[in-house]
């Protein structure tokens, strides 16, 4: 098999080079000042796993260039509008998304999949993937991004909005470790995590995806109906939202009980 991964000198592309390296592929790797088109032209499958924004202008870029049977993929946390792109080339294509960073290696990470056109080359493609031990997932396109307003968007805005909140106050972030409980700290070093990567990727989750407005929106409503609660000194209502949360969340409660605890045992110990 021939690998072209444009954009493969990022940390994604190089996590899954040597993936390939190991299968005895053969590999091109482009960065921003290489010719991509020439890339592609040899490949029998191609990897687009650059930053979201540039996502579509890339496919549009070499989708001319791509051998018919050859497969076109991707790496992209948004689906819709790449796929769309892809389906004006003439060879097999299938929309990827690894639900994971190159920090946590591949046993037992999930990976998404959107099937759009066939062939021997998406055959090979999974079965390398189900190799590495990966979860495989397949939807649409549009309910990739549909559950990733959620998944990604409304736990980006969680954590974004916990940090501005905190600079807004002009809280002192070496009081919160020293005073915390564990609860909050493993929220403090969450919120820090997302706050410690490219900002551009994250707008771009958000931006790029249809369905973020209606996630924001969703949770400026909630956050709302809290504050106004707060305001009044409604013990009442906000008692009514906490167990309609808790109620919502049923079964899952329990379970987080559980996981959390033993994070929250292991930090204690690191502290």
């Amino acid at each position: 098999m021939k690998i072209a991964i444009i954009g493969g000198k990022g940390q994604m592309g190089q996590m899954f080079a040597e993936a390939f390296r190991k299968q005895e592929c053969k590999l091109i790797l482009t960065g921003s000042k290489d010719n991509n088109t020439e890339a592609v032209k040899d490949a029998d499958i191609v990897i687009i796993s650059v930053p979201i924004r540039e996502t579509v202008k890339i496919i549009e870029e070499i989708a001319p260039y791509i051998k018919e049977d050859a497969l076109l993929t991707d790496f992209t946390s948004v689906k819709t509008k790449p796929m769309e792109a892809m389906k004006k080339a003439k060879c097999g294509i299938l929309g990827g998304h690894p639900l994971f960073d190159s920090s946590v290696g591949f046993e037992s990470q999930n990976f998404i999949l959107c099937p759009e056109k066939e062939n021997n080359n998406s055959k090979w493609y999974r079965e390398f993937l189900q190799s590495l031990g990966l979860n495989i997932v397949e939807m649409s396109a549009d309910e990739h991004d549909r559950q990733m307003a959620v998944i990604q968007g409304l736990t980006h805005i969680s954590n974004i909005s916990l940090g501005y909140a905190l600079k807004k106050l002009g809280y002192d972030l070496n009081n919160a470790e020293k005073l915390s409980s564990p609860v909050y700290l493993l929220r403090l070093y969450t919120a820090g995590r997302i706050l410690g990567q490219d900002e551009k990727l994250y707008s771009d989750i958000e931006m790029e995806n249809p369905y973020s407005k209606e996630t924001a929106r969703a949770y400026l409503e909630a956050v709302k109906e809290i504050e106004s609660a707060v305001e009044k000194g409604n013990k009442t209502e906000f008692e009514r939202i906490f167990i309609e949360s808790k109620q919502y969340f049923g079964d899952k409660c329990k379970k987080a009980m559980e996981l959390t605890s033993k994070v929250l045992n292991f930090m204690g110990k690191r502290r």
